[in-house]
């Protein structure tokens, strides 16, 4: 039934969630039932700060355009790193046996 599946759906996202490593993109979980979607969970983006250097060393006394560079060169990363993962959209996330079992079993 419809609702059961959207509980059930609920569920497994949730798991897939909490099992699935953060990558250096948004990773969107989503279920669908009958063509349509049903629940959908995102990861948020491991972030790098690159705005500093090496050691202590800051960007961002000065001139704003290396904040800015760096920044966008970053972006540019994210976005190759993306596109060599998977297809069009997005990247292909890899499920290790292990958290496929843990999303698959179910707990009573």
């Amino acid at each position: 039934h419809v609702d059961v599946a959207q509980a059930e759906a609920r569920v497994v996202c949730k798991k897939l969630k909490e099992t699935l490593p953060r990558e250096q993109f948004v990773i969107r979980i989503q279920a669908k039932a009958e063509g349509k979607i049903v629940a959908s969970e995102s990861i948020k983006a491991y972030r790098k700060d690159v705005l500093t250097t090496g050691g202590s060393k800051a960007v961002g006394g000065g001139d704003i355009t290396r904040k800015k560079k760096l920044l966008e060169k970053q972006k540019r990363g994210k976005k190759r790193l993306q596109s060599q993962s998977g297809g069009a959209g997005g990247g292909k996330v890899r499920l290790s046996q292990a958290a496929f079992n843990s999303v698959i079993a179910r707990s009573n």
